[in-house]
């Protein structure tokens, strides 16, 4: 069965006996903060409305929760709100940034994808902004594991390790693909300016992405080890794992 989070009406079938709802549904990249706002907060407050016989409904956050982050930074904060203040036992996980899912994907992804082929990797500025990579393998079993867990409901865990500055996270990657890319510093007016026209013009970026990479992220919360076996790999063997 499939269904459409920005139609709260056609979600209540879907959830009929479902006992167990894994929540990963989102939009993360929107050129206007009406379509975040649609899907990841009313259509998470519509798969809440509907949980009428769930037992656990796990919802899969994201690290980008400042208020100071943007407009999908904003929507996942108010959807984790919405999570906390429903009468559904609830579990919220946190994952950094994760990469591995595909090649040419943006993001980390984007890095690793341009490190494996020799090709530029571009920075903003400096490249100092905080990152917290993790290889989509090391988080799925933590989710899996999320649903059943006995002693996670109600509590919030962060998953991701070891925490790096974009530039480092690329130069980690180039050494792990013995790769000839350069990294590539883009001052920080250009990207701004870009990200303002990009409210209007398909640029391959989006209006609030600076601000999403840019903000104080949250801090690591909840024992994720212990109770959902989270045992990410060291970023060196990670990145070998990746897809080619």
């Amino acid at each position: 069965m499939s269904g459409d989070l920005a139609r709260p009406a056609a979600v209540q079938d879907l959830l009929d006996s479902v006992d167990t709802v894994l929540h990963l549904a989102a939009v993360t990249h929107a050129r206007n903060e009406r379509t975040y706002r649609t899907v990841n907060v009313e259509g998470t407050r519509a798969l809440l409305a509907a949980s009428t016989t769930v037992r656990r409904f796990v919802h899969v956050s994201t690290r980008a929760i400042a208020k100071d982050g943007g407009a999908y930074s904003r929507s996942k904060l108010a959807a984790e709100e919405a999570v906390r203040d429903a009468d559904v036992p609830w579990v919220i996980v946190r994952p950094g940034e994760v990469f591995g899912g595909r090649a040419g994907g943006a993001g980390v992804d984007d890095i690793v994808d341009r490190a494996r082929r020799g090709r530029p990797i571009f920075v903003v500025g400096a490249g100092e902004q905080e990152i917290c990579p993790v290889h989509i393998d090391d988080v799925l079993p933590a989710l899996v594991r999320a649903v059943s867990a006995p002693d996670a409901t109600g509590q919030t865990f962060s998953l991701f390790g070891e925490c790096m500055t974009v530039r480092q996270f690329a130069t980690r990657a180039t050494v792990a693909f013995e790769s000839s890319s350069r990294i590539v510093s883009v001052p920080r007016s250009v990207v701004a300016g870009l990200s303002k026209l990009s409210r209007f013009a398909p640029l391959p970026l989006y209006p609030d992405q600076l601000a999403s990479l840019e903000a104080a992220k949250a801090p690591a919360v909840g024992d994720a080890g212990k109770e959902l076996d989270f045992a990410p790999r060291p970023l060196q063997l990670a990145l070998l794992d990746v897809p080619g």
